[in-house]
């Protein structure tokens, strides 16, 4: 039997805080789907988003493979990027696009036979987590065009202090993917939620909207309408009246 515990999730206020985040950024939005889109189902929030997102993002490729088992045909970006030769043919075979942000990726490009691929290729401006360093970017970017298998290449960073409009690392790491990225053919993706709300030179070609989705407001003094998806209800389990001074639970 199960507990009186619920997590009610609101798909029409999903889809209004997609429109929010797409309209304030002026371009295409990939609808981040990591971890279960945040706990709140992968699946439904992808199909409640049909026809509406430009994509959708994920971490790893798992993920990714599930939306598309469930029916889900629109473009997928796999956040982490491939570690096998083995994902590579998987995700050509699935039509995903993926992220390649460290040599050991960039290398199983290079010896793969697939072709007509779509790589989003990432710069570490600063966050230190992924990515290619400033000064490597432009030789990975030579790389993949002379490969001959990549039909697309996205450049992408993702900024590490972007909920801290007072602080300068988000304007530095803007000034050093445009450094970086000086002269290299391919669109640009550099929001995240608090970069697309906060930061409006950041608003490129792409963004990858996360928490904002979902109606977690990484900047609330803002205002930005967002409207939250889930709501978790349960019943009061039990009611108990004590005097001032009584012991309640253990010791």
């Amino acid at each position: 039997m199960a507990r009186p515990a619920y997590a009610r999730i609101d798909l029409d206020a999903l889809r209004h805080n997609y429109r929010l985040a797409r309209r304030l950024h002026g371009g295409r939005a990939l609808a981040v789907l990591k971890a279960n889109a945040y706990g709140h189902g992968a699946v439904a929030c992808a199909r409640a988003l049909a026809g509406l997102a430009d994509g959708y993002a994920v971490a790893f490729l798992e993920e990714a493979l599930v939306l598309r088992r469930a029916g889900i045909d629109a473009p997928i970006l796999v956040l982490e990027g491939l570690f096998e030769a083995g994902e590579l043919e998987l995700a050509q075979a699935h039509g995903l696009w993926f992220a390649v942000h460290q040599e050991s990726q960039l290398r199983m490009v290079e010896a793969g036979r697939q072709r007509g691929l779509n790589v989003w290729l990432k710069l570490d401006s600063g966050m230190h987590r992924a990515g290619f360093a400033p000064a490597e970017m432009a030789a990975a970017h030579a790389r993949l065009l002379a490969s001959g298998r990549v039909d697309q290449i996205t450049l992408m960073t993702h900024f590490a202090r972007a909920d801290e409009p007072e602080a300068q690392a988000t304007a530095q790491q803007i000034a050093a993917f445009d450094a970086a990225t000086a002269g290299l053919c391919g669109e640009h993706s550099l929001c995240n939620s608090a970069g697309l709300l906060g930061w409006p030179g950041a608003r490129r070609d792409w963004a990858r909207p996360g928490i904002l989705l979902y109606g977690a407001d990484p900047m609330p003094r803002a205002g930005h309408g967002l409207r939250p998806v889930m709501t978790l209800g349960s019943e009061i389990f039990a009611v108990r009246w004590l005097q001032p001074g009584e012991a309640l639970g253990y010791g």
